[in-house]
C-alpha cells in the first residue's frame, strides 16, 4: 500500500510518517512543496494521499484538482488547521474521502485509513466481478484457481488489501483454502521477502504455549537445552498465520493479545523484551462474533486480528470450479503416480458436480486422486458410474468422506483394489499394518463380513 503525505511542515511530515510507519504502512513518501506532489502523484501510482489544505505555493484544493483525473483511484484524506465547512464540502465534491482537523487524532487518523483501503479493496472487487472490468491479479493470487466471480471479487479485495500489512482474518469452512490465501496475501504484502510461519493453533498444547509463541532461553525449564525463538520472532519481519484460531484457550488469549499490542515478546527465563513486526493473518471455521457472545473469545483480541476480514465460500457455491479444479487435480495426480490417462469417463464430471463436499476443495482433490489410482482404464471412474447391481452400486449410494464413515470408506477401497493391502494403505494415506488390522476387525461386524471375507 503506497502512502504519500504533502505538507509544508516537515515535523508535520516526519511525525506522521513515524507513526503510519509504527501502524505496520511500511511504503510511506513525504512531500514538502506542492508541485512537487502533483507531479509524483501523476507519475507514480499512490493508493491514498494524506494532503494539507494550506499550503504556501498550492492550497490542498488547487493540488485535489489539479490530480483527481489522474489519479481516480487514488483516495486523498484532507488535513486541515480550520474546521470550516464550506471548504470540507468542496473538499468532498472534488473527490476527496475524508478530511482530519489538526492536530490530528492518531487513533482516528488510523481508522479512516482502514476505511479508506476497504472501499478501496470494495471498489477493486466491483471491477473484478460485477462491473465486467478485469483487475489484474498478482502471480500469487492466481494460483488460486477460480471461474467463480464471487471468489474473483474477493481475490481482487485481498490483493488491494494484502499492501495495507494490516491483521487479516480468513473465515469459512473446512477446506475451502484459507492457507492458500493466506501465503497469497503474505506475497502481495509489503514483505514478501520476509518469512512465512504458519502455525495449527489447535496442535499447540496449553501448557506449551508461552515457549512455542514466545520462545524460551537454555535452562528456564526442564528440558530446555538450548535457546529457542518463538514462532513470534521467527516470523520477525513477515507473516504469523495463525490457522485454527478460534482454537486458542480463552486462558491464553490475554498474553497472545498483549504481544499484539505491544509488539514484543519475553523468552522464558529472559527478562529482556525482544521487539517483532509480524504481520498476523489467521483463519477459523468457528463463528468468532459467536464465541465472543459466549465468552470463550474476547471481544477485544477479534478486533485487533480482524482489521480486514475475508470470507471464502463453500465449493458447492462456486460456480463453475468444481470442473476447474477436477482437471487441476487430475492432472497432478497423473504426473505424481505416473499414469497416463486421457481424462474423466463420461459422466465423471456430472458425479463430481452433483456431490455436497462437506470437506470442500481438500475432499474433491482426495475424491479425484482416489479416482486416478483406481483406474484400470484410459478413464477416471467413479462408483456409481458404471455396473448395475453388486457391492459398486450400494458403495455409490453410501459413500461418504474418510471421516464420516471411515470403515465404508475403507471397504469401498479394499474391494476396488481387490484386497491388495498396499495399494489401499497408499489410497488411504495409512500404513499397512492399519489396513490390515482395520480389516480384521471389519470382518468381525456382521454388515462387512459378507463383502470382506474373500479378502
Amino acid at each position: 500500500m503506497r502512502i504519500l503525505i504533502v505538507d509544508d511542515e516537515q515535523l508535520a511530515l516526519s511525525s506522521l510518517q513515524r507513526l503510519l510507519r509504527r501502524r505496520g504502512y511500511r511504503d510511506v513518501q513525504t512531500c514538502e512543496h506542492a508541485p512537487v506532489a502533483v507531479a509524483l502523484i501523476k507519475e507514480k501510482n499512490f493508493d491514498l494521499v494524506l494532503l494539507d489544505l494550506l499550503m504556501p505555493e498550492m492550497d490542498g484544493l488547487q493540488v485535489l484538482e489539479a490530480v483527481k483525473a489522474y489519479a481516480p483511484r487514488t483516495e486523498f484524506i484532507m488535513l486541515t488547521a480550520v474546521d470550516d465547512v464550506s471548504t470540507v464540502v468542496k473538499a468532498l465534491r472534488l473527490g476527496a474521502y475524508d478530511y482530519l482537523v489538526k492536530p490530528v487524532d492518531h487513533e482516528r487518523l488510523v481508522l479512516v485509513l482502514e476505511h479508506a483501503f476497504e472501499r478501496l479493496g470494495l471498489l477493486a472487487g466491483q471491477a473484478g466481478g460485477s462491473s465486467g472490468k478485469k483487475v489484474e491479479l498478482s502471480v500469487a493470487f492466481e494460483r488460486i484457481l477460480t471461474r467463480c466471480p464471487r471468489v474473483k471479487e474477493i481475490l481482487a479485495f485481498a490483493q488491494t488489501m494484502a499492501q495495507s500489512g494490516n491483521p487479516v482474518l480468513i473465515t469459512g469452512e473446512s477446506g475451502t483454502g484459507k492457507e492458500l490465501l493466506a501465503r497469497a496475501i503474505h506475497e502481495a504484502g509489503p514483505c514478501p521477502e520476509g518469512p512465512y510461519v504458519a502455525v495449527n493453533v489447535a496442535s499447540v498444547s496449553e501448557s506449551l504455549f508461552e515457549s512455542q509463541f514466545f520462545g524460551h532461553v537454555q535452562g528456564a525449564f526442564t528440558g530446555a537445552t538450548r535457546d529457542y525463538p518463538g514462532f513470534f520472532e521467527q516470523a520477525d519481519g513477515g507473516t504469523l498465520f495463525l490457522d485454527e484460531i478460534g482454537e486458542l484457550p480463552l486462558s491464553l488469549q490475554a498474553k497472545f493479545l498483549r504481544v499484539l499490542e505491544e509488539k514484543r515478546v519475553n523468552r522464558l527465563g529472559d527478562p529482556k523484551q525482544i521487539a517483532v513486526d509480524v504481520r498476523i493473518v489467521s483463519a477459523t471455521n468457528v463463528d468468532l462474533e459467536e464465541a465472543c457472545q459466549l465468552k470463550r473469545f474476547r471481544l477485544d483480541l477479534l478486533y485487533r486480528i480482524k482489521a480486514i476480514h475475508l470470507h471464502l465460500p463453500p465449493l458447492r457455491e462456486r460456480d463453475g470450479d468444481i470442473p476447474l479444479l477436477a482437471d487441476h487435480f487430475f492432472r497432478a495426480a497423473c504426473l505424481r503416480h505416473n499414469k497416463d490417462l486421457r481424462g474423466f469417463g463420461e459422466g465423471a464430471l456430472e458425479f463430481l458436480q452433483a456431490q455436497e463436499y462437506p470437506g470442500n476443495i481438500r475432499e474433491l482433490a482426495q475424491r479425484v486422486e482416489n479416482g486416478v489410482l483406481l483406474a484400470d482404464g484410459p478413464h477416471v471412474l467413479f462408483a456409481g458410474e458404471e455396473g448395475r447391481g453388486g457391492a459398486r452400486q450400494s458403495f455409490a449410494r453410501a459413500l461418504r468422506t474418510l471421516k464420516e464413515d471411515a470403515d465404508l470408506h475403507t471397504a469401498y477401497v479394499l474391494s476396488q483394489t481387490h484386497g491388495d493391502r498396499k495399494r489401499a494403505a497408499e489410497i488411504l494415506g495409512v500404513s499397512v499394518r492399519q489396513v490390515q488390522r482395520k480389516l480384521v476387525e471389519m470382518k468381525k461386524e456382521p454388515r462387512w463380513a459378507s463383502l470382506l471375507n474373500d479378502i
